[in-house]
């Protein structure tokens, strides 16, 4: 192998390297999940059940388990 052909490889390697970590990062930002509550504002508290469950108080009284 050339160097110059060398040279194309790790280019071309840093190059798909860089669009996959890229679509990685746009793929997660597209699929987060971020409002519990209705109203668009973080629960007041959080409660685990102990069974895997977590129960959220919402600021208007609401109760979201996930």
């Amino acid at each position: 192998m050339s160097p110059t052909q060398r040279r194309r490889f790790l280019i071309g390697l840093t190059a798909v390297m860089l669009v996959l970590f890229a679509g990685g990062i746009l793929v997660g930002f597209a699929q987060r999940n971020d409002k519990l509550c209705r109203d668009g504002k973080p629960p007041k508290a959080q409660q685990d059940s102990g069974i895997g469950q977590i129960k959220y108080l919402c600021h208007d009284g609401q109760i979201v388990t996930k």
